[in-house]
C-alpha cells in the first residue's frame, strides 16, 4: 500500500473515531433514507441498536415518513442543505429539543448527512462545541493537506501549517490576503475564478498555486460552502491536494499522447527549447518521415533564419512564465529547407521543476497568401476610392427595402457628413437635396426604379452640405438585377461639379454682360448723341444770332451768350459723365481700395456740397460715427457720396434736410449707408429707371437744377465693383432714401498652418510688416473655413499640407462658399513644387510662397493681395 494510501486510512480512523465522540448525534444515510452510519450520541439520544442499520431514518428519529423525506430531498437537491427542529422525549419523560439537518456530501456510500444538535441548553451546547472546535482546528492544522478557509470575496481568515509550508510563507503573511494571490496569474488571466462558481455540486477542479519563489505547484483543489451559525455569512473551506508527482503527469502525458495521435493539426512538447513528443501531423508538418526524426531537435531548427530571433524571444517568455500571446506566426522551415507560414498556439505547465511547452502548429501559408491577396485588393480598391473627389455608395436589398450598406470616406469631404451618418439614415442622401431640385430628383429616381430594363442614368442637382452651403454634384447610378428585373444592388458615384457649374455660371454671366454692354452702349450711343444735339443746336443758334443780327441790343446779346454758356456747362457735365462711366465699364478708371475712413470721406463730401446746400437754405447732417473704416477705394467712394448728396440737394426744397447714417448691414462683412432726403420724392413707375444708363432717366431739380441721368448709373457701377448693392425707396411729396453696402475693413491676417512653431514665427512676421492688422490663426483648413464664415479677415495666408483639410482642398471649398466678401488668399509652405503651384495658379490664387520665404516679396505681395480687396464671390 502506498505512503498516500496509508495518510488516507489513518485520517479516516482519526475522522470515525473523533466522529464516534462527537456528542452531536450524528447519522448518515442513503440517497432513499436508509441508515449507514451513526455515532454514539445517536445511539443514546434515539435508542438506535445495530438492528437500526439499513432502517428507515424517519422510524429512527421520528416524525418522518416516506412524502417527507422526498420532500426534503428535493430541498437538499436545490440548496445542498435542510434543517428542522425535532422534539424526542426520554425515559423519564422530559422534553429535549434538537436542530436536525439534513446536508449532502459527494461520498457515494454517505451521500445525506443528519446531525442533531441539541438545544434544549444552549449554552452548555456552545460551550461544548467551541472545545470540538478547538479539537478540530488543531486536527486540521496538523493535517497533510493545505487547506484554508476564506469568504465569499476569496479573502482568507484562516490556513494550516501545511498550507504554510508548502508554500513558504507565515501565518500573519497568509491571513486576509486574497486567494487568488496564491493562484497562478497565468490561470487567472485564462479562466474565469469566481467563488460563488464553486456553490454548483461540482466542486473539485484543477487549480495551479504558486509559492513565495513564484514556482507553480499543480494542485486538485475541493471547495466546501458552509454557512457561519451566529453570524449567517456563507464561508468557504477549501482541501488542495499536492498533484506534482509523476503518476499525475503519467497520467497526463497517456491523456496528451491520445490527443496528440487523433488531431489534425501537429502538436509537440518541449522542454528547455528540445522536442520530447510530437504526433505525426507535426512530422507531417514540417517535412519529416516519423517523429523519432524530430525528438531532441531543438525548435528552433525548425524556424527559419529570417525568425528565429522573434522566435527565441517568445520561447524564452514561455519558459520564465511570463505573459506570451497565446496566438503566435513565424516562417517556419521544412526538412527539405523550404519555407513556409506556421501558427502556433501554446501552454505551459511544470514537472519536477522543469517547465514544459505544449505547441499546436498549422500551416496557413494558403491562408495568409490569400490574406495578402485580399490585403493588396483592399488596399488598391482604398488608394483609388480615397484618393478621388468623388464618391462612391451601394445599396443591398433587404427584403423589399433597399438600404445603403457602404460609402467611401470622401463622402464627408462632400456632404460634410460621415459614412456612419449615412449608413445609420437611409433617406439622408434625400433630405439634403436641394427643395428646387428635390421633385426633379425623386422623378429620375421614380422612373429608374419603376423600369424593369433600364440598368442606369445620371443626373445634375444641387445639395445641401452639413455646414448650409449649396453644392452642385452629378450621381451616376448603376443597377444589378435578378432574372425577374427587380433591383438587388444600386451602384452610385457621386461627383462634385460645383467649381465646373461655377465656372458655367461665371461663362454665361459674362456672355450675358458682355451682350447686354453691347446692346447698352447701342443704346446708349443713340441717346448721348440725341443729347449732345441738343446743346449743339442751341450753341449754334444762339451763335448765329449773334454773328447776323446786327439789332440786337446789350441786353439780348447777354442773354444769348448765358444760354450758350449754359448748353456748353451742360454738354461738358454730360461728356464728363459718360467719360467717368465708359472709363469703369472698360476698367481704365483704377479700382484700389484699402483700409478707408468712411467717416472722414463723407465729412469731405459735405464740406464740398455744402454751399449749394446753404444757398438753398438745406442742412445736411451725418450720423455715421467717426473712426468708421470700410475696405473701398476712398476716391471713388466719394464719387458716390457726391453724387447722392448732390442729388438730393437738387431734388430738396428750401429749408429740407438731407440725412446720412449707417448701421451694420446682414450680410457678414458689410456696412450699410443711407442717403435720405425731404425732397420730392420719385414715382413709383420710374424708380426702376433711376439706374439703367439705356433710359437715361432725368428731372429737373426744385430750383430748375438740370442733370445728365448718368450720375446714378455711375454710382451703381462704383458700388458693385466693391462687392456692393444699392437700392432706393422713394415716397412721392414726402422724400427718397438711397440704401447701399460697401464691405467693412477688415483688420485680421487669418493664418492657417498645422505647425505651432510655424505659427508663431510667421505671426511675428506679419505684425511686423503690416503693424495696422492682427494675426489670427488656424490649424487647418476646416478651422478656418469656420472662422472666416464667422467673420471673413482681410487676406488668408495658408499652408498646403495639413491634417482635416488640406489648403488645396480649403481654397476649393472657400470658392464654393456662398458668400458676399470672400478674402483673398496666400499659398506659405514647406511643401511646394512646380505642380503644385499650377494647381493653385488654375483656382485663381497669385501668390505662392515656399518657406522660408523673402521678407521683401513676400511683404510686397501681402499688401498686394490686401488691396484686392473683396471677390464678388
Amino acid at each position: 500500500m502506498s505512503h498516500c494510501a496509508t495518510n488516507e486510512f489513518t485520517r479516516l480512523d482519526a475522522y470515525a473515531t473523533a466522529a464516534q465522540n462527537i456528542p452531536q448525534p450524528i447519522l448518515t444515510t442513503g440517497i432513499e433514507g436508509d441508515v449507514k452510519f451513526f455515532n454514539g450520541a445517536a445511539e443514546k439520544c434515539f435508542n438506535a441498536t445495530p438492528e437500526s442499520y439499513g432502517k428507515f431514518v424517519g422510524e429512527i428519529i421520528g416524525q418522518f415518513d416516506k412524502p417527507y423525506f422526498n420532500k426534503i430531498k428535493g430541498e437538499l437537491d436545490k440548496s445542498g442543505y435542510w434543517k428542522t427542529t425535532l422534539s424526542v422525549f426520554k425515559e423519564n419523560k422530559q422534553k429535549e429539543t434538537y436542530e436536525v439537518r439534513f446536508t449532502v456530501t459527494e461520498n457515494s456510500m454517505h451521500p445525506i448527512i443528519v446531525t442533531c444538535t441539541d438545544i434544549t441548553d444552549q449554552t452548555a451546547f456552545e460551550s461544548k462545541l467551541k472545545s470540538s472546535e478547538e479539537t478540530l482546528r488543531s486536527i486540521i492544522s496538523q493535517a497533510g493537506e493545505l487547506i484554508c478557509s476564506m469568504d465569499v470575496s476569496g479573502d482568507i481568515f484562516f490556513v494550516n501549517d501545511t498550507f504554510c509550508e508548502k508554500l513558504g510563507y507565515k501565518q500573519e503573511e497568509v491571513s486576509g490576503q486574497n486567494i487568488t494571490r496564491f493562484i497562478s496569474s497565468d490561470y487567472l488571466s485564462s479562466n474565469v475564478f469566481e467563488i460563488s462558481l464553486f456553490d454548483q455540486r461540482k466542486t473539485r477542479i484543477e487549480l495551479p498555486l504558486t509559492d513565495y519563489k513564484g514556482n507553480i505547484i499543480p494542485t486538485l483543489a475541493w471547495f466546501n460552502s458552509s454557512v457561519n451559525e451566529k453570524s449567517g455569512k456563507k464561508f468557504y473551506t477549501v482541501y488542495f491536494v499536492d498533484i506534482s508527482d509523476k503518476h499525475q503527469v503519467d497520467k497526463k502525458l497517456e491523456l496528451y499522447n491520445a490527443l496528440f495521435e487523433s488531431a489534425s493539426d501537429g502538436i509537440a512538447l518541449s522542454s528547455q527549447g528540445k522536442i520530447t513528443l510530437c504526433n505525426d501531423s507535426f512530422t507531417e508538418i514540417f517535412g519529416y518521415r516519423s517523429s523519432s526524426e524530430l525528438i531532441g531537435q531543438q525548435i528552433l531548427d525548425l524556424v527559419s533564419n529570417d525568425d528565429i530571433l522573434k522566435v527565441a524571444e517568445y520561447l524564452q517568455l514561455l519558459e520564465m512564465n511570463k505573459y506570451a500571446p497565446g496566438r503566435f506566426e513565424f516562417l517556419g522551415r521544412r526538412k527539405d529547407n523550404t519555407r513556409f507560414y506556421t501558427e502556433i498556439t501554446s501552454s505551459t505547465f511544470i514537472q519536477d521543476n522543469k517547465t514544459y511547452i505544449v505547441f499546436v502548429t498549422r500551416d496557413v501559408t494558403e491562408r495568409k497568401r490569400a490574406q495578402q491577396a485580399i490585403r493588396e485588393s483592399e488596399e488598391k480598391y482604398r488608394n483609388i476610392t480615397e484618393n478621388i473627389d468623388d464618391f462612391l455608395y451601394t445599396f443591398e436589398r433587404t427584403g423589399k427595402i433597399l438600404r445603403p450598406v457602404f460609402y467611401t470616406s470622401s463622402v464627408e469631404r462632400i456632404t460634410g457628413y460621415s459614412q456612419g451618418d449615412f449608413l445609420s439614415e437611409s433617406r439622408l442622401i434625400l433630405k439634403i437635396v436641394h427643395p428646387d431640385d428635390f421633385e426633379e430628383a425623386k422623378q429620375h429616381l421614380k422612373k429608374l426604379l419603376k423600369s424593369r430594363i433600364q440598368n442606369s442614368d445620371e443626373f445634375e442637382l444641387r445639395i445641401i452640405n452639413r455646414a448650409g452651403n449649396i453644392v452642385w454634384i452629378r450621381n451616376k447610378i448603376n443597377l444589378v438585377r435578378n432574372p425577374d428585373g427587380v433591383i438587388i444592388k444600386v451602384y452610385g458615384l457621386i461627383s462634385d461639379i460645383t467649381l465646373r457649374k461655377k465656372a458655367q455660371d461665371e461663362l454665361k454671366k459674362s456672355t450675358d454682360n458682355l451682350i447686354k454692354l453691347n446692346e447698352t452702349k447701342d443704346r446708349f450711343i443713340s441717346i448721348i448723341s440725341h443729347d449732345l444735339r441738343t446743346p449743339f443746336s442751341s450753341i449754334l443758334g444762339f451763335t448765329d444770332l449773334l454773328l447776323n443780327d446786327e439789332g440786337l441790343n446789350e441786353e439780348e446779346k447777354k442773354q444769348y451768350i448765358e444760354f450758350i454758356r449754359e448748353s456748353s456747362q451742360a454738354m461738358l457735365q454730360l461728356v464728363n459723365s459718360l467719360l467717368d462711366w465708359t472709363r469703369i465699364q472698360t476698367g481704365r478708371i483704377k479700382f484700389e481700395p484699402e483700409k478707408s475712413d468712411a467717416y472722414k470721406i463723407i465729412e469731405n463730401s459735405i464740406n464740398t456740397l455744402g454751399g449749394t446746400a446753404i444757398q438753398k437754405g438745406i442742412q445736411i447732417t451725418s450720423e455715421v460715427e467717426p473712426d468708421l473704416f470700410v475696405f473701398a477705394d476712398p476716391g471713388l467712394l466719394l464719387q458716390v457720396f457726391n453724387n447722392l448728396i448732390s442729388n438730393s440737394v437738387k431734388f430738396t426744397r428750401e429749408g429740407g434736410t438731407i440725412t446720412i447714417s449707417g448701421r451694420h448691414s446682414e450680410q457678414t462683412r458689410f456696412y450699410e449707408f443711407s442717403v435720405r432726403d425731404t425732397g420730392t420724392g420719385i414715382k413709383k413707375e420710374n424708380l426702376d429707371k433711376l439706374f439703367n444708363v439705356d433710359t437715361k432717366f432725368s428731372s429737373e431739380g426744385t430750383a430748375g437744377e438740370k442733370g445728365t441721368g448718368l450720375g446714378l448709373s455711375l454710382v451703381k457701377e462704383i458700388i458693385e465693383k466693391h462687392g456692393g448693392d444699392i437700392h432706393v425707396e422713394s415716397k412721392l411729396g414726402i422724400g427718397t432714401e438711397f440704401i447701399f453696402t460697401i464691405p467693412v475693413a477688415s483688420s485680421v491676417i487669418l493664418l492657417v498652418d498645422d505647425n505651432r512653431t510655424d505659427r508663431l514665427l510667421y505671426s511675428k512676421i506679419l505684425k511686423s510688416i503690416t503693424p495696422d492688422y492682427n494675426v489670427d490663426v488656424a490649424s487647418n483648413g476646416k478651422e478656418a473655413l469656420e472662422k472666416i464664415l464667422e467673420y471673413p479677415p482681410a487676406v488668408v495666408i495658408t499652408d498646403h499640407k495639413m491634417p482635416e483639410m488640406n489648403g488645396y482642398e480649403f481654397v476649393k471649398e472657400l470658392k464654393k462658399l456662398d458668400m458676399k466678401g470672400k478674402p483673398p488668399v496666400m499659398v506659405l509652405s514647406s511643401d511646394i513644387d512646380r505642380q503644385i503651384i499650377t494647381d493653385y495658379n488654375e483656382l485663381g490664387i497669385e501668390f505662392v510662397f515656399s518657406k522660408p520665404v523673402n521678407l521683401s516679396s513676400f511683404k510686397q505681395a501681402v499688401e498686394k493681395t490686401i488691396r484686392k480687396g473683396i471677390s464678388a464671390g
